[in-house]
Order: structure tokens, then sequence, then C-alpha cells
């Protein structure tokens, strides 16, 4: 239910369509936010930062979906397309700690911009709780992935690879594992930085 306001509340900030209230409180509230929107120039870039924001979540929200599938094994090539998706993701929450730098340092005291620098810390906690996720399902993975292999190197030895993965393959595996891993951690790393840019841009706007 929090999720799901806080989502509703990102959506109406970006598109400015929100549910509909009768009465003229509601046609008053329309007409507030028209002017602070015609008023603050800023606002279109607050917009841009929050709708880079919600994409990085929706890319989580894939790579979560991949990794905590019940019969989850990434092989060789599908850990490092995995890799390459988080490097991306890791990117991209840098290029938005930038922005909040950059925006840190104009945005003035008690500004009508606080309901979007709120939404922006909202979903910059929720990308760094799914990068924790994230993480701990590599770190899950990896950990089946070595119990594989141990069965699967049994298996070779004896000769019997039917079912099983070759020598060559299993450290295939392991390294990329080990790589995503590495890469996880890189995410992580970004993510932590993102929310604490958006805690002071969000504590500067108030």
């Amino acid at each position: 239910m929090k999720n799901s306001f806080i989502i509703s509340a990102a959506l109406v900030l970006i598109t400015g369509i929100g549910p509909a209230f009768a009465g003229v409180s509601a046609k008053k509230d329309a007409a507030q936010a028209a002017q602070a929107v015609q008023e603050d120039p800023k606002v279109g870039e607050f917009k841009g930062i929050l709708f880079k924001l919600v994409r990085q979540d929706e890319y989580l929200d894939e790579a979560i979906d991949t990794l905590g599938a019940p019969d989850a094994r990434l092989s060789a090539h599908d850990a490092s397309a995995m890799g390459l998706s988080l490097k991306m993701i890791s990117d991209n929450l840098k290029k938005i700690s930038a922005l909040n730098r950059t925006e840190f340092a104009s945005i003035q005291p008690g500004s009508s911009l606080s309901n979007y620098t709120n939404a922006i810390l909202s979903y910059s906690r929720k990308v760094d709780r799914k990068s924790a996720q994230v993480g701990t399902l590599i770190a899950q993975l990896s950990a089946r992935d070595k119990k594989s292999a141990m069965r699967d190197a049994v298996s070779a030895k004896k000769g019997a690879r039917k079912g099983g993965r070759k020598l060559t393959q299993m450290l295939d595996d392991r390294n990329a594992l080990e790589a995503l891993a590495a890469d996880a951690k890189t995410l992580r790393a970004s993510s932590r930085d993102l929310s604490a840019t958006s805690k002071w841009l969000y504590i500067a706007s108030k």
C-alpha cells in the first residue's frame, strides 16, 4: 500500500495528472499547482530527475524478477548480460547523484519544489533497498552454484556428465558470478550515494 502510494504520487508529479477530486477545493489546488509550475522554471528539471529515477527502479524490478525466480540459474553468458545491466543502472544512478548535487547548490529553502525533492528522496530509498536485494539474490545464486559445481565435479570425474557441467563450463560460470557480485557491490555504492544526495537535496528545499 505504501509503495503504491509513492508510485502514484511520483506519477502525479511527473505527468501532472492525478485522481479527480470534486469541489472548489480541487479547482483551487489545481490553479495553485499550475501557478507554481509557471513561477518556477526548475520544475521541468526536477521532473526529469524523477523520471530517470522511476526508470532505474523499473530496471531493478526486472533484475530482481530474473535473479529471484525459483529456478534461477545463470550461465556465464547470462551473468555477463546481467552484469552489463547492473553497470548501466549504476552509471545512471551516478548521473542522477550529480544532478542532485547541481540542484543542491541553487535550490532555495521553502521552495515549491519540496514535493518533488520528497518524491526523489522516496524513490532513491526504494532504489537503494532494491540494489541491496539484488546483491543478496546474487549471493544466494552463487552459494547454490557452488553446491551444484561440487556435484557436477564429482560426476565429471566419474565420466557421468549427463545432466551436469564440464569443468571448463563450471569455471566460466563461477568467474562470471564473481564478476556479477562485484558489479552488484558497485551498484550498491552508487545507490547509497544517490540516497545521500537526495536526502540533502530534500533538506535544502524544506
